[in-house]
């Protein structure tokens, strides 16, 4: 009959590799959810202009929304700044980067899993820009709603990611249309 150190072995080892077993078998497109309780607001760039090449400055139109987003988010104890490094990601976080006095940090927009597993470990609210393609495959790396599209004229989107006891909830606002 075993004594009570086997038995608590036993039991230890058993949990122990179930622990592992969730680990390897996790989606490997999810970051680990972090613990710590914050928001990050994503967005696709404001208006570009048209057949102005592979990296196009904003519009008119997307220059006044970018000012509309800064006002929108100038309240949010934002404490950094990411942008992909084109003219239209930087041109629609400039003001508010200006307003708030916070430096933009450029991501590789290539790697959004090694993006998202740095940015999980920033303490306090943060915004991200990027494009119709890889705003949704971020929100969906970093856990939030998997079923986010942006559609090629949709500006107005902008999303919310409040992560509070390891769990991530997605919120739609929307920028306004109206300067």
């Amino acid at each position: 009959m075993p004594n009570n150190i086997t038995i608590k072995y036993i039991v230890f080892t058993l949990a122990f590799s179930f622990s592992l077993l969730q680990i390897v078998t996790a989606d490997q497109n999810t970051v680990a959810k972090t613990k710590i309780e914050r928001s990050i607001f994503l967005f696709r760039h404001a208006e570009k202009q048209k057949n102005a090449g592979r990296n196009p400055h904003l519009t008119e139109q997307g220059k006044k929304r970018a000012k509309n987003i800064a006002q929108q988010l100038k309240d949010k104890r934002i404490s950094a700044i990411f942008s992909t490094d084109y003219f239209r990601t930087m041109e629609t976080v400039k003001p508010l980067s200006k307003l708030l006095g916070i430096a933009i940090t450029n991501y590789n927009p290539r790697d959004l899993i090694g993006f998202a597993k740095y940015i999980s470990n920033i303490e306090g609210n943060i915004v991200v820009v990027g494009h119709s393609n890889t705003t949704p495959a971020l929100i969906k790396i970093l856990g939030g709603d998997r079923n986010i599209v942006i559609g090629e004229n949709e500006y107005n989107l902008l999303f919310q990611l409040n992560s509070k006891q390891g769990e991530v909830e997605t919120t739609i606002l929307k920028s306004s249309d109206k300067y």
